[in-house]
């Protein structure tokens, strides 16, 4: 088996969490107690862009930067190195820099994170893993009372949504730094905004699957259930404004369109399209993997 596995939460996001995507959106596991992260991703939210600058000048310094390459080649040669935040700030880069920011230089933007507030504790047994042959990454152990718990998710490029499965009950949220619209209503949350930078529109829509009640921003499951998350914005590639169709209607229907089918017939679909990719090559070195963490 070709899984990385590590015994204990995510610590931080970089280096750590267990990333799953399908092209389109991605999603990051931290395997948390008490409230799991999802960290989220859609390919077209970015800043920057003929919306964000009047006029716009694709996204150009206004001023000549030779000499500003020129310091970081000559602090290279002085030191041997330098960080990459100390060259961007040489630099002017805008997406670190606090010398200045060009406009309409855009940069990708994080779509927010799913929280999944989950009762129990953990008495032991904790496994956090991504299986690589079926890209479904899980996370399991015990609960204070020596009950199982066990938690699922996978990034379908068929269906175009990050599907998860939990066991257990969990209470649903969604969090952001920026101002976005969250609602909930029949079982699902709606999420929905603009960039203050360009005015592009996101939409991302989570429903769950089983017994559950909806209260305000937040939908809790009473016991085993799942859902599915899907979003979009109105970028499209049309010149000169790069706008299109409000997401609103194609993430309802791909939501809808998951919600619909079985959480089986959707992993087994899901794992179907990614073997078909992943296990063209195999490569054995005769080598026997140690029981131990990826990270030991």
């Amino acid at each position: 088996m070709l899984t990385l596995w590590y015994d204990e939460p995510a610590p931080a996001w970089e280096g750590h969490v267990l990333p799953i995507g399908n092209g389109a959106l991605g999603a990051c596991v931290f395997g948390t107690l008490g409230t799991e992260r999802l960290q989220l991703n859609e390919k077209s939210l970015w800043t920057g862009g003929p919306g964000g600058a009047d006029p716009y000048d694709f996204g150009r310094w206004p001023q000549d930067r030779r000499a500003a390459l020129e310091s970081v080649r000559r602090a290279i040669d002085e030191r041997g190195s330098v960080s990459p935040e100390e060259a961007a700030e040489l630099l002017g880069n805008p997406a670190y820099s606090t010398v200045g920011r060009i406009p309409g230089f855009g940069a990708y933007q994080n779509f927010g994170e799913l929280l999944l507030d989950v009762p129990g504790g953990c008495s032991g047994g904790y496994r956090r893993s991504l299986d690589l042959e079926t890209a479904v990454a899980s996370v399991a152990y015990e609960d204070a009372d020596g009950v199982p718990v066990s938690r699922e998710y996978f990034a379908s490029y068929p269906a175009n949504v990050v599907v998860g499965r939990v066991t257990g009950g969990f209470t649903l949220r969604f969090a952001s730094t920026r101002a976005a619209g969250v609602t909930a209503e029949g079982g699902r949350l709606r999420v929905r905004g603009a960039l203050a930078d360009n005015g592009l529109v996101y939409e991302a829509q989570v429903q769950v699957v089983g017994a559950c009640t909806t209260e305000g921003d937040r939908v809790t499951a009473a016991g085993d259930a799942w859902f599915v998350f899907s979003a979009g914005t109105d970028h499209a590639l049309a010149h000169p404004h790069y706008r299109g169709e409000d997401p609103a209607a194609r993430v309802t229907a791909a939501v809808d369109a998951a919600a619909r089918r079985t959480y089986e017939e959707l992993r087994a679909e899901h794992v179907a399209d990614h073997r078909e990719l992943f296990g063209r090559v195999r490569l054995d070195l005769g080598q026997r993997m140690p029981d131990l963490p990826t990270d030991r």
